[in-house]
């Protein structure tokens, strides 16, 4: 799915407007993941990362699917820009 420029923008300022959705992002650009492998990867306590995750899901960064949690196309585009920074 392609997105307008500026609303990619938008993306990428709300990932790095918080360190917390950054780690997440770049932990689950890694491959899908379980939210308690999250938040010990990130060191974010587990009640935090859910509460992270549900923000991303919402802006379709994230999808889960079962346990378990992965970047969506728009979030490995957000993850690739965050990495070229």
């Amino acid at each position: 799915m392609r997105i307008r420029m500026s609303m990619m923008e938008e993306l990428v300022g709300y990932v790095t407007g918080n360190m917390k959705r950054m780690q997440i992002i770049q932990v689950l650009g890694k491959g899908e993941l379980e939210v308690g492998k999250v938040a010990k990867m990130t060191h974010i306590p587990e009640r935090l990362a859910v509460k992270v995750l549900e923000g991303l899901e919402e802006k379709g960064l994230v999808k889960v699917d079962g346990k378990s949690y992965a970047l969506t196309g728009v979030g490995v585009e957000v993850e690739n820009r965050i990495r070229s920074l």
